[in-house]
């Protein structure tokens, strides 16, 4: 299920999301940004939207994300702050959980902390 399938209903019902995710800049380094959205027309809940960004490195709230993540690895740390588990995570992406695994432990190794608490605190910070 792609996030524009699982946004879908919630627009409809014409709730207001917000969550952080990593985004990539047009000369590819990553950050942090803050995404807020809201849909007028709950039959098309896409058509008619407001959608805001706001890039939390530039705040001075987080730093830039290490450019060394690959794009899986970013994939995965987003689906970590929002508290799924790697067989959750593995079914959003198609992979097997034990590879959502190797991939935490590339993060854990790349932030250099000990276990997902303190990567999540890390990657919110």
């Amino acid at each position: 299920m792609t996030i524009g399938q699982r946004l879908a209903p919630l627009i409809a019902n014409r709730a207001v999301l917000n969550d952080n995710r990593i985004m990539r800049r047009i000369d590819g380094t990553h950050f942090w940004v803050t995404v807020c959205g809201f849909g007028y027309n709950p039959m098309r809940p896409f058509e008619l939207a407001v959608w805001t960004f706001a890039d939390l490195s530039e705040s001075g709230k987080q730093p830039d994300v290490a450019s060394t993540l690959t794009e899986r690895e970013r994939d995965v740390a987003a689906f970590l702050v929002h508290g799924l588990t790697s067989k959750e995570i593995g079914k959003e992406l198609n992979i097997s959980p034990r590879t959502v695994d190797i991939h935490r432990a590339s993060l854990l190794r790349k932030y250099g902390v000990r276990g997902t608490p303190d990567l999540i605190a890390r990657l919110l910070a």
